[in-house]
């Protein structure tokens, strides 16, 4: 079949126009995709600090529940300290008390 000059002319420049579309919808997309990943980008950035921030709260966190820890395991070996003196205490008095009793309550 016989295709004239003009025929072959516009079927190219339909062909042409078809790709400048194609071409215009690619940069369109391009373009949302671009702000898609700056948008992306940025809540990446916001996360990074939140994680920042919650890394810091729980080094604080263990900070200061490992310094009460401390302040309790204090508390606990000067509790030991003053049972081990009552318990000395106590016992002298048994024996004082037993000593009474075992002489009929006569010293």
């Amino acid at each position: 079949m016989w295709v004239t000059p003009e025929e072959r002319f516009e079927k190219i420049e339909r062909q042409l126009e078809f790709l400048a579309n194609q071409q215009t919808l690619s940069l369109a997309r391009v373009e949302r995709h671009q702000q898609e990943i700056e948008r992306h980008s940025e809540q990446i950035a916001q996360l990074g600090d939140f994680l920042l921030k919650i890394g810091r709260l729980v080094e604080d966190l263990t900070r200061r529940t490992d310094e009460r820890f401390r302040e309790t395991d204090e508390r606990f070996r000067e509790l030991t300290e003053i049972q081990k003196r009552t318990d000395e205490r106590l016992n002298i008095l048994i024996g004082v008390v037993e000593r009474y009793f075992s002489n009929g309550g006569r010293q």
